[in-house]
């Protein structure tokens, strides 16, 4: 039987609905794995590839013909924008299907909460800190509410495991397990794990299980990158404005290919694919300018676009002097902003904003459209600087691309003018070094950092003590010793550590 065949009618009535002709090679792997074995599965492949639905087709199948008396699935993500955007993914699968979706984080209502808790059913989303805060405040509640789970969905893993937040996640999963007496089958979703097979450990840790890792197949794929390097200060930004542009190459000098499974159209951004390094600007930024923004200003106009920062205040600080150029050539405001220290609202205005189609709007972001938040289809990414990680880089291109079209960034390095009598050091352009050394780390190399757990995270393991302690209440030393060095995170660390922790604790009245 084939995997359409073994989905569930409901299963098979959305893929029709949605004008599905044929499942993609996750969606294949998926259904292989969840249906025919036991064992934890990480589905690895690109951005906007289908993983939540290849996971989600047999979970549902499987849960619609064996009901369970509890919450079924454990759906864990690393932000609540994407808790929410997913919900809304989930509930319109699930609906025929007769299987209830429920959010539990910090913008959800407390009447939800409650309904959740009398009724516990169906799928659970939730973050890893809420997760904790619900083994924390309902600790008595856990084993009727988690007492028949089968899966635990973690969406965005490479986000998720990693150094202690990663620990965190694994420990409050097992605390749970053990809590409602189940061991759930684990499932990891992402598009940029550094090393499957670490992860694959990572994920089957107090499982007793092992993880399917399939290969799925990369047919490779074009890119379109542009890198520009502006001073803030100095000659250059007095002119802002005035970029001074490349001639057009020579047709056959339209693309570079690269020895990697990727491609790379090195500026290739003209909009009907004609081939020059640099398109003019659409439109001047205002006289004075700042390079750099004046650059975003003139290339977002008329496009759906990212802008991504590296901190909330660059967000903030950019938005307004984006803005304040609108303001200054009597345009409409078409910049956004969202990030996570907005009110649920405002970032959901935002999102709602960017997925019509006729608005050709800009939002400044950080991380939090960096993972897989339905926005709509988005023509330019733009990078203030280089991002911290591969990973990022990757996550933040792979947010443009779709509908046949190749995923596009423009980097925008922006660094102050060195002095005339600077150093060496002092005269090189770290910022733009950064961003060229992160891209062919990954094209030369297809490097990303590796799913990382301390070996010995004694900062967790001071959480973790605490958390238990809270939620459980007194306990001799042996007692709190079996139920936290038991936990997965913690197996290298001694008891001779803990006992010298647990004296701290003591001596400091905690």
């Amino acid at each position: 039987m084939d995997a359409f065949d073994r989905y569930a009618p409901f299963v098979q009535d959305f893929i029709y609905r949605n004008d599905w002709h044929v499942l993609r090679g996750v969606q294949l792997a998926a259904a292989d794995a969840l249906f025919n074995s036991d064992d934890n599965l990480l589905l690895t492949s690109t951005t906007a590839s289908g993983k939540t639905e290849a996971a989600f087709f047999p979970i549902l199948t499987l849960l619609s013909e064996d009901p369970p008396s509890s919450v079924g699935a454990l759906y864990v993500g690393p932000l609540k924008a994407l808790i929410n955007d997913q919900f809304a993914r989930l509930t319109e699968l699930c609906a025929e299907g007769g299987i209830p979706v429920w959010r539990w984080h910090g913008d959800v209502a407390a009447s939800q909460k409650a309904k959740l808790v009398k009724h516990p059913s169906g799928i659970l989303q939730i973050t890893p800190e809420s997760l904790e805060a619900l083994l924390l405040h309902r600790h008595a509640a856990i084993p009727r509410l988690f007492g028949d789970l089968r899966f635990i969905v973690i969406d965005e893993v490479h986000s998720l495991m990693r150094a202690d937040r990663g620990g965190q996640t694994l420990c409050v999963i097992e605390r749970l397990s053990r809590l409602a007496g189940v061991n759930p089958r684990r499932v990891g979703l992402s598009a940029t794990v550094g090393d499957p097979e670490r992860m694959g450990e990572l994920l089957s840790l107090g499982t007793g299980r092992t993880t399917v890792i399939p290969r799925i197949e990369d047919h490779g794929q074009r890119w379109r990158l542009s890198m520009e390097h502006f001073y803030v200060s100095g000659p250059q930004a007095a002119s802002a404005g005035e970029h001074v542009r490349p001639a057009a190459p020579s047709p056959d000098a339209d693309a570079q290919d690269v020895v990697a499974p990727t491609s790379l159209d090195v500026g290739d951004t003209g909009c009907e694919g004609d081939g020059r390094l640099y398109e003019a600007p659409s439109d001047a930024a205002p006289p004075l300018a700042d390079p750099g923004v004046g650059y975003i200003f003139e290339h977002t106009r008329g496009r759906k676009c990212l802008v991504f920062a590296n901190s909330r205040e660059e967000a903030e600080a950019l938005t307004s002097t984006l803005r304040s150029y609108c303001e200054a050539k009597g345009e409409d405001d078409r910049f956004l902003i969202h990030h996570g220290n907005l009110s649920a609202a405002l970032r959901e205005s935002a999102e709602d904003a960017m997925k019509d189609e006729n608005r050709a709007l800009t939002t400044v972001t950080t991380s939090t459209l960096e993972l897989g938040i339905d926005i709509g289809r988005l023509e330019r990414a733009f990078q203030i600087d280089a991002p911290f990680t591969v990973s990022s880089f990757l996550q933040r291109l792979g947010r443009t691309g779709r509908r046949n079209d190749p995923p596009e960034m423009w980097f925008v390095m922006r660094e102050e003018q060195p002095e005339p009598r600077a150093s060496i050091g002092e005269t090189i352009p770290w910022k733009l070094l950064q961003g060229i050394a992160l891209i062919q780390l990954y094209l030369e190399e297809r490097w990303v950092e590796p799913p990382r757990l301390g070996r010995l995270p004694y900062s967790l393991l001071f959480h973790q003590t605490l958390a238990i302690l809270a939620s459980e209440g007194e306990m001799t030393p042996a007692q709190l010793a079996t139920r936290v060095l038991t936990l997965s995170p913690f197996r290298e660390v001694s008891a001779d550590d803990f006992r010298v922790l647990l004296l701290h604790l003591i001596e400091t009245e905690q």
